[in-house]
């Protein structure tokens, strides 16, 4: 994982934008950035914006993340993240904290697994209410002022031209510049393409259910695995009926449709080792779970997922190699697991060492002992009411600067005098850094609260304003399409539609506000790449070509085994992409891409290679 030093590989910061853009001298927003700097001592002038998913979520808190996934393109330029108007970094100001102090009690006891089932509307009315009377204009909150502020943001940092990264909603912000002010772009990458004219919320299973398709279409297309396994596609829905009537049992754990579902869903997520390679193995499950067989099952729900063929097995599938040949990649092979369990052994002796070392070197502190003092004095008031006010003015301490006294007032005002005085002792005691952490650890309690509170609030702030215009995207659009979708049963409808998703009644909480041509195809010469991932759940692999279709000056590929974000998958995807910035004008090398197509597992043992 790449090491960052701020202000010498990273510069972080802030940039004040217009709430709307119209009026400059108005209402400002400050957004939050880094600037991820180039390794190269001599970069070129045209850095990389990357325009982050959600819309919420941010990512400038995500450091080591941000530099991992885009390390490679900092030989030769400069990356820029920011957070995106009202959220996380660069919306602090709008955590609605008075409505998480009126309900805290509900929202810890929905934390703790008790159930409310209207405090979700109850949180975004308070919000929205708490939002305006503090003179935001949430009407502003929108992509087209967002796509004014990437351009913002890079004015401010001094680059007169750059070059746009999107992927998932930032595919969407990245069109959205193209659009409306695309002064300065040089090229735009496109990366799991969430479309303006696609109704997103109506077609939430689209992507899932082309993510089964594109499973098994490569098999059903070819002559030897389609004899194999034959009709397989419509073999998996049916499979998925029989399983929600009568589950079948893998060592104590059921395993009905839902669950089969969800496992082939898993391979969406980069971040889960244990899903790379599962497609191999798909027509094998479905045709063993069709007969009872859970062996393969077995395998996924213990991790051992791709079960990976023996090393002899492997050598004697290679095409083309001599008997020497496959000794001597036998060799190598045998060294490289040997390499790879020295590392790991080695990786889990420093981290263990260094846990030790943490348990020796750094016992608790006076502030956090004090903090769990307050803590077990708080759950020991006995009235609610008297709980609840505690915890109103505990988290309120947020805006309080760090003091001994402070504490003090809120143990004398909540706790008996014993209590109280012991308490007292004990902040009198503290010093500086151990009244600071115990700020830190209210800070820390609040975010936590602060984010269940908030819940989908940013998402919503966007989708709802913008995304719900005559029937585009709706409850009934949902159901519709979801009923809709080919070769599913009824079972398995009724699992995705029931109970509905809440973003629809959550929506009607806020005012729409849309905005002329915003959900039409966007239509630009500027040189695009597309990237779409065929076992994306989030954004169907549909989407990147659909796209493509009204941008002339654009190359859609489909990459095989990758989900949401490409670029995570492959260094095929990255490579790529790294190419097209270089020279974004020349016809893009995607030779790469087949090498993806992974083999299929016959019923004899052996693997198929199916035609690309």
């Amino acid at each position: 994982m790449p090491r960052e030093l701020d202000g010498q590989t990273v510069i972080c910061g802030t940039i004040a934008v217009p709430e709307n853009h119209d009026n400059p001298n108005e209402r400002m927003l400050e957004l939050s950035f880094i600037l991820y700097r180039a390794h190269s001592l001599a970069p070129v002038d045209d850095p990389v914006v990357y325009l982050h998913g959600g819309p919420g979520g941010g990512t400038v808190q995500y450091v080591a993340e941000v530099s991992s996934f885009f390390d490679h393109l900092r030989g030769r330029r400069d990356v820029i993240a920011f957070d995106q108007r009202g959220v996380d970094a660069s919306g602090p100001d709008m955590d609605c904290f008075e409505t998480l102090a009126e309900n805290v009690t509900e929202v810890v006891d929905q934390l703790a697994g008790e159930d409310f089932p209207d405090l979700e509307e109850t949180l975004v009315s308070k919000c929205i209410g708490e939002l305006e009377g503090r003179g935001f204009d949430l009407s502003q909150f929108n992509t087209t002022q967002n796509a004014r502020d990437v351009r913002a943001v890079m004015s401010a940092l001094g680059y007169p031209e750059y070059n746009i990264y999107g992927v998932s909603y930032g595919t969407k912000l990245a069109l959205e510049v193209m659009r409306t002010i695309p002064d300065g772009v040089r090229s735009v990458v496109l990366d799991s393409v969430a479309p303006p004219q696609v109704p997103l919320y109506d077609t939430l299973y689209v992507p899932h259910h082309q993510a089964i398709v594109n499973t098994f279409a490569p098999c059903e297309a070819d002559p030897v695995c389609s004899e194999a396994y034959p009709n397989i596609t419509q073999r998996y829905w049916n499979l998925l009926e029989q399983l929600l009537d009568e589950p079948v049992e893998v060592d104590g754990i059921e395993i009905n449709g839902s669950a089969l579902f969800s496992t082939f869903s898993r391979r969406n997520d980069w971040a889960d080792p244990t899903t790379r390679g599962f497609t191999t193995y798909a027509p094998a499950l479905v045709s063993q779970l069709e007969e009872g067989d859970v062996t393969l099952m077995r395998q996924v729900l213990q991790g051992l997922v791709p079960p990976q063929a023996s090393a002899e097995a492997a050598l004697a599938a290679a095409s083309g190699l001599t008997p020497d040949e496959q000794a001597l990649a036998q060799v190598v092979r045998n060294a490289l697991n040997q390499m790879q369990l020295g590392a790991e052994s080695a990786s889990q002796a420093l981290i263990q060492l260094e846990a030790n070392l943490d348990v020796d070197a750094a016992p608790a502190s006076l502030g956090e002992f004090f903090d769990d003092q307050l803590e077990q004095a708080a759950a020991g008031l006995p009235e609610r009411a008297a709980r609840t006010a505690f915890a109103q003015d505990y988290l309120n301490l947020r805006f309080e600067p760090p003091g001994a006294g402070a504490l003090i007032d809120l143990v004398r005002t909540h706790f008996d005098s014993l209590t109280a005085s012991r308490l007292s002792s004990l902040a009198a005691l503290m010093a500086t850094d151990d009244v600071e952490r115990v700020f830190d650890l209210i800070a820390i309690d609040n975010a936590t609260l602060q984010a269940l509170a908030e819940g989908n609030f940013e998402l919503m702030l966007y989708a709802c304003q913008e995304d719900f215009e005559d029937g585009f995207n709706s409850l009934e659009g949902f159901l519709a399409t979801t009923r809709g979708l080919e070769d599913v049963g009824s079972g398995m409808i009724a699992e995705m539609t029931d109970p509905p998703n809440t973003l629809y009644a959550d929506c009607k909480l806020f005012e729409q506000h849309p905005r002329p041509n915003w959900l039409e195809p966007v239509t630009s010469d500027l040189p695009v790449l597309v990237f779409s991932g065929e076992i994306d759940t989030q954004t169907s692999s549909t989407w990147g070509p659909l796209v493509a279709q009204t941008l002339p000056n654009s190359h859609a590929i489909v990459f095989p085994e990758a989900g949401h974000g490409a670029l995570l998958f492959s260094q095929c995807a990255r490579d790529i992409g790294e190419a097209f910035l270089e020279m974004p004008q020349s016809a893009v090398d995607t030779s790469c891409v087949a090498d993806l197509r992974l083999p299929y597992l016959m019923p004899d043992g052996s693997f198929h290679k199916v035609a690309q």
